[in-house]
């Protein structure tokens, strides 16, 4: 672990001179972020000088209580605007933190000290002071900007354009609002059962699963058709699906539970008859399964009547988990307050055909460890937040896994007692627990059991043994090379196959049925890995686990003519790729179940926007992995798990449909589309999608790209005059790296690629706004949704075409020897300017109408309100310099030449 951060003289910070003074970028920057009390000490300052700085810049007056929420569910967006700001201490101070606290969250918050960079930039002690004479006119000049871009426009437009949204308040709007009462506009078709009439459910025993599901469908179907319907228990339902017997009385819905191990959980047959309704299913989750496809079927057709038939619904994937868009990362389950899968998320999740919900853990904060007890404080109330978590999720038909990443490396001193225990050992004083000796494998398989004695409800675990994070001796060893003593003697495939079966047995010890995904990612060459350790490794694992590999990995790409691969994930290629197909070949001849790791909603490609409305994209892949004989799907990282059309769109393809009623159970994106927003409106959106899509697909995939060059954050990334010579960090800062961005482009390709995708994508937007005015009233939320996640991810993807083209400009500006080129070039950068200053405030207000815009999981927000607003005033600072220069080329040509 880090217990000791230290700002690095060999690394000063970046400069920002668009700000007359550093004391009044840390104002600026934590303006609405942190408490007023805080600012002020870490400043050595009063409140009320504080204040008046904030009103001198033109800073509005603070939310009350909206700094408790950024502390709570925004520090990592704190932190990282303050990186280069403050000093450690100074940021402690502002945070509230302790030493060790920032420790955790830089090691354990998704590797944050890598997206920082894995350095703290040197910066100077910051202090309040009184302004100068200049420096207030620069500071009046900042604020007539801010007023004169951000300010009232027009009568009619209030002022910050009529704020409708505050940041996070989308973990208030998880629940989707169910129509009003309707009218159906016509009356039943001969074949057609009406269930606007009250009818009877009848269930066959009581559990808190099929209560909640049939009093949901109740309630819901109420209020959208006015008819309210009865729930009662039948003993005897299950005899009469087993005799075939069919009740004589009318509007009777008879719910059965009948398993059958020739089909896979959740399956169910939906009987559809004049007078009655049978769902016989093979679990009770199936039963709740059949209540949503009615729902459904309802819902697109905007008619309360079904078909008569049977409807026979098959499970493809039987196992669909997902992360929450709005969950913390690093300690999830320590503040009860702070719940991850709040019950309306769960309910949102399980309509569409999620079953499974994953939370990252460490294992010594979830169960008393014996090594080393004081990294267990708190551990009984994590434990009582999971099960907490467990059982409501049950309700829905979810189970809850853990990301399991073990064991966790520790710093060298804790192997003073116990020197045997210590495997590979690293420069910077951490040492692998070598999961070769006896001792720690007993540890760690033991420790996974007392979690599942624990929690014994827990559904499973996803295990991934080659990440960032060090653990075994090989995890992060590359070209598979270990300093380990007894690891060396062994092969990367035989120790990794080892460690998850170590883990697999003790989950098995105390739970058989549980799922355990065995992660293949980081199983590549990079470590060490040749093809015959993939199937060594796959042979080596324990009996009934999955297989998972990212379904994309190692897809061959030839974007521009650039020859490369597919590390990682993405959506403008579709997968899954020829290795993840080997290795699940592998798995099935090994006895083993395939399971895919999938990003259907965005990815590091531009993880900004809550989801990417490329359906035929999506769709595509959702056919491939049909053919694949995989029956588990990850449906996200930490990004990508917002409740989108494009989970719906992916819902459809969770069961095989083998009906008896001519075009029943219809699927397919304008299917989707012309259901939610009618057949004209879906039609026009269907068009953008495949424009979109075909945009998409000229994006310059390379693991570079993915995730330093900044499409992730767009506008809000500061441009530079002066090159900072800065490297960019994974997420966490592009700078002005272009080397950096490019990965194996060349320069002009990876402008013009940008180039080709945001004229594409403006072109989907353009197609879009035609849908607007034919989307029905029910629809116009969706629709809104949809609509700015289209015009965001323009933005950023045309942002990063501009950056690109602003950086190659400025560089020939900067070393322009010739009079006309040079001046050639800082009009370009003018012209470059002015459009990302129009950039700036489109995404503005697309942010204050949307908190969704800009948030990811593990990143929070990439950028605020008030980034927006400093980019305006970079933008501006930079244009000035630009005028000043060219006034002054263009005089020195005036001048004449003296003989």
């Amino acid at each position: 672990m880090i217990l000791h951060i230290e700002d690095s003289p060999n690394h000063p910070s970046i400069q920002l001179p668009h700000f007359p003074t550093r004391m009044q970028a840390v104002i600026w920057r934590n303006w609405g972020l942190v408490p007023l009390t805080n600012i002020a000490k870490v400043l050595g300052a009063t409140e009320a000088q504080i204040t008046e700085v904030a009103a001198e810049l033109g800073l509005e007056e603070q939310q009350v209580n909206n700094e408790t929420k950024w502390l709570e569910r925004g520090y990592i967006t704190i932190i990282r605007a303050n990186w280069h700001l403050l000093p450690v201490q100074q940021l402690l101070q502002l945070l509230e933190w302790t030493e060790e606290k920032l420790a955790f969250t830089l090691k354990e918050d998704d590797f944050l000290w890598i997206k920082l960079g894995s350095v703290k930039p040197w910066t100077e002690t910051v202090r309040y002071k009184e302004l100068t004479l200049e420096e207030r006119d620069w500071t009046r000049w900042i604020k007539e900007t801010i007023a004169e871009k951000f300010g009232k426009q027009k009568e009619n437009e209030a002022a910050d354009f009529g704020r409708r949204e505050q940041p996070f308040d989308f973990l208030n709007q998880y629940k989707q609002a169910v129509a009003s009462v309707r009218i159906p506009f016509r009356k039943p078709l001969s074949g057609e059962v009406s269930l606007k009439a009250p009818w009877m459910i009848m269930l066959p025993y009581e559990t808190a699963l099929l209560q909640s599901a049939s009093e949901r469908f109740v309630r819901e179907h109420e209020q959208i058709w006015g008819s309210k319907w009865m729930i009662s228990e039948d003993a005897g339902s299950a005899h009469a699906a087993d005799e075939g017997e069919d009740s004589s009385e009318k509007n009777i819905m008879r719910i059965s539970i009948v398993p059958d191990d020739t089909r896979l959980a959740e399956s169910h047959t939906i009987s559809v008859t004049p007078t009655n309704i049978s769902i016989i299913a093979v679990d009770e989750v199936g039963a709740m399964r059949g209540l949503q496809w009615l729902s459904k079927q309802m819902s697109q057709s905007g008619l309360p009547y079904i078909v008569t038939g049977e409807y026979r619904r098959d499970s493809k994937f039987e196992t669909r988990i997902i992360y929450s868009y709005g969950a913390l990362f690093g300690d999830p389950l320590l503040e009860p307050e702070l719940d991850p899968y709040p019950d309306e998320l769960l309910e949102r999740l399980s309509d569409m055909g999620i079953n499974g919900v994953w939370l990252q853990s460490v294992l010594y904060s979830l169960v008393p460890w014996e090594a080393a007890p004081q990294l267990s404080v708190g551990w009984e109330k994590r434990i009582d937040g999971l099960r907490n978590l467990v059982q409501r999720a049950e309700k829905y038909g979810i189970g809850v896994f853990l990301y399991c990443n073990e064991p966790r490396s520790m710093l060298e001193a804790f192997f003073a007692d116990k020197p045997d225990w210590k495997g590979h050992t690293e420069d910077d004083g951490q040492a692998m627990l070598c999961t070769s000796h006896p001792d720690v494998q007993k540890l760690l398989s033991g420790a996974i059991s007392r979690l599942f004695s624990e929690v014994p409800e827990l559904a499973g675990l996803i295990t991934i043994t080659m990440s960032e994070n060090w653990t075994h001796c090989y995890s992060r060893a590359v070209g598979g090379r270990t300093n380990c003593p007894r690891c060396s003697l062994r092969t990367s495939g035989e120790v990794t196959a080892e460690v998850n079966r170590l883990i697999a047995e003790g989950v098995f010890r105390e739970k058989p049925d549980a799922r355990i995904l065995c992660w293949t990612w980081g199983w590549s060459g990079h470590w060490g890995w040749s093809e015959g350790d993939y199937s060594r490794a796959i042979e080596a694992l324990p009996d009934n686990v999955f297989v998972m590999c990212t379904s994309e990995e190692a897809l061959p790409t030839n974007i521009a003519g650039i020859p490369n691969q597919v590390i990682d994930y993405s959506m403008s290629n579709v997968g899954p790729g020829e290795k993840a197909q080997r290795m699940w070949r592998m798995a099935k001849e090994r006895g083993l179940r395939g399971a895919a790791k999938v990003q259907f909603n965005n990815t590091w490609e531009c993880s900004a926007v809550p989801f990417l409305p490329v359906f035929p994209l999506l769709e595509e892949h959702l056919a491939n992995l049909k053919e694949s004989g995989v029956s588990a799907l990850m449906l996200s990282w930490t990004l990508g798990s917002y409740p989108s059309l494009n989970l719906e769109l992916a819902a459809e393809y969770y069961w095989e449909t083998d009906t008896k009623v001519e075009g029943g159970d219809k699927k397919g994106v304008q299917n989707l589309l012309q259901g939610k927003f009618g057949r004209a409106a879906g039609q026009k959106i269907g068009d953008a999608s495949i424009a979109f899509s075909r945009a998409f697909r000229e994006f310059p995939f390379d693991l570079n790209v993915l995730y330093v060059a900044p499409q992730n954050y767009g506008p809000a990334n500061l441009l530079h005059l002066e090159p900072t010579g800065n490297t960019a960090s994974m997420l966490g800062f592009p700078y002005d790296d272009l080397e950096g961005w490019r990965g194996n482009y060349p320069k002009p390709v990876f402008a013009r690629q940008f180039k080709k995708l945001s004229e594409g994508w403006k072109e989907g937007v353009r197609l879009l706004e035609k849908a607007r005015k034919l989307t029905p009233a029910e629809a116009k939320n969706d629709f809104a949704n949809l609509m700015t996640a289209a015009n965001a991810a323009y933005l950023h993807f045309y942002s990063t075409y501009l950056q690109i083209s602003f950086i190659m400009a400025r560089n020939q500006y900067l070393t322009s020897k010739r009079d006309e080129m040079k001046l050639r070039n800082c009009r370009k950068l003018m012209d470059i300017v002015q459009k990302e200053s129009d950039n700036v405030r489109q995404l503005y207000h697309l942010v204050i109408s949307d908190s969704k815009v800009g948030f990811e999981a593990s990143n929070q927000y990439y950028y605020t309100v008030q980034d927006l607003k400093e980019k305006e005033l970079n933008c501006r600072f930079i244009m000035e310099r630009l005028r000043k220069a060219e006034g002054k080329m263009l005089t020195d040509k005036e001048k004449p030449i003296m003989l």
